[in-house]
């Protein structure tokens, strides 16, 4: 008798020991692969992120910075369910900024994102996606192949598209820069001519620290070789910064 009640004792710890969260336990520490990360900005706000499990905050990773409309690389790692289970979520912790309306002043908005797993497509895990919408929602993907691939299994296609208004501000600055360039250009020729002694002091004394290699066989500033020198390389860069300002213009957008 004494032996039928060890029995019956085993068969109940052994019942005990095969509940639901038992086989989760097991899963999630013997059935999991390491894959990298990706981020995609569908937005015209740059923005960070990073991904936890919030059943084991130790898996976690990201924390890139993504540009407006951009890509990012490849951040390591991540441990995903090697065969998907119904009810995975992954919390992405993003932030981005916003501009105050002053130039200097920006605002951080900082959201975490509760985003469900989507089935695998091909039935095995892939590299992870985590994805910033137009409209600032997250979503996840779990894949080999990119978004622009035809089979690419993500509700949104493709890379992301600027938009024309943010093209357009970004030309513009970018037009802003050249014709600063050219103006400056234009106001140092003015003066080497004006002034020649005060212009070349300011051009030798910068050369030495950034062009030292160009300029040590001169004498000095009133060699009449490195003023030759100041001359051509004056006129030389504001023939380049207009030709600049030139293809700026014509490529708007």
């Amino acid at each position: 008798m004494m032996i039928y009640k060890i029995l019956f004792s085993t068969f109940l710890l052994l019942l005990c020991s095969c509940s639901p969260r038992g086989e989760s336990g097991a899963s999630r520490s013997g059935d999991q692969v390491s894959v990298s990360i990706h981020g995609v900005n569908y937005t015209e706000h740059p923005f960070e992120f990073s991904v936890v499990d919030p059943r084991d905050e130790k898996n976690n990773g990201g924390g890139e910075h993504i540009g407006p409309y951009a890509a990012g690389g490849i951040v390591c790692c991540f441990k995903l369910p090697a065969k998907w289970l119904p009810g995975t979520v992954i919390e992405v912790e993003s932030r981005y900024w916003l501009s105050t309306g002053s130039e200097e002043e920006i605002s951080a908005i900082e959201k975490k994102h509760t985003v469900e797993l989507p089935a695998y497509a091909n039935g095995k895990a892939g590299e992870l996606w985590v994805l910033r919408r137009s409209d600032g929602g997250i979503d996840i993907v779990s894949s080999d192949l990119q978004p622009d691939h035809p089979q690419w299994p993500g509700n949104i296609k493709g890379w992301s598209v600027p938009s024309r208004e943010f093209m357009l501000e970004r030309w513009e600055l970018e037009r802003k820069l050249a014709e600063i360039n050219v103006r400056d250009y234009q106001e140092s020729i003015v003066e080497l001519s004006r002034s020649p002694k005060s212009e070349l002091q300011l051009a030798w004394a910068s050369d030495k620290i950034h062009a030292w290699d160009e300029i040590k066989e001169f004498s000095g500033l009133e060699d009449p070789a490195y003023i030759r020198y100041v001359e051509k390389r004056y006129a030389e860069g504001l023939r380049r910064s207009k030709y600049r300002l030139e293809k700026i213009m014509k490529a708007r957008p």
